[in-house]
């Protein structure tokens, strides 16, 4: 079965105080296909990620994974795929 996070669209971002106190992990669709997101992904299990199975624009990749600090900096820098980059520095603005 494929899951949201595992489509390059998908992106996780850590919330909380710093990457040394992460509370949780939003996941959201960079192309806003799933409209059950942001979601909480407590354990990677929610229901919410099956949405992959009928997504007509699921496309099997790397997404990029946020961290608290941001430590790569802006968010398009999380990515080396021009497209998603684009689409990362929409998401940004």
């Amino acid at each position: 079965m494929k899951k949201c996070t595992e489509c390059k669209y998908c992106i996780e971002q850590d919330y909380g105080y710093s990457n040394w106190t992460v509370e949780g992990t939003d996941v959201d669709c960079l192309l806003h296909k799933n409209s059950e997101f942001p979601k909480d992904k407590f354990y990677g299990e929610e229901p919410e990620l099956l949405f992959a199975e009928k997504c007509d624009s699921f496309s099997a990749g790397d997404h990029p994974e946020i961290d608290c600090d941001q430590e790569n900096g802006e968010l398009w820098e999380y990515s080396a795929d021009p497209e998603i980059i684009e689409l990362l520095k929409k998401w940004d603005s």
